[in-house]
């Protein structure tokens, strides 16, 4: 997708911190768990997302 539309890419920091948002949001719908046990801003940056040999530790 980002190869087809490389405006998204300029915005990918926007996206991604949006993204994490609603994420947290739903975690904690589902889990019943605070999201403040979460990181307040995503820990990874998109490349490490694309990544499919990425693991964090």
């Amino acid at each position: 997708m980002l190869e087809d539309s490389p405006s998204l890419r300029n915005n990918i920091d926007t996206i991604m911190a949006k993204g994490f948002i609603a994420a947290k949001r739903m975690f904690e719908r589902e889990t019943r768990i605070s999201a403040m046990e979460l990181p307040e801003t995503c820990p990874y940056i998109f490349e490490q997302l694309m990544d499919h040999d990425f693991w964090p530790e």
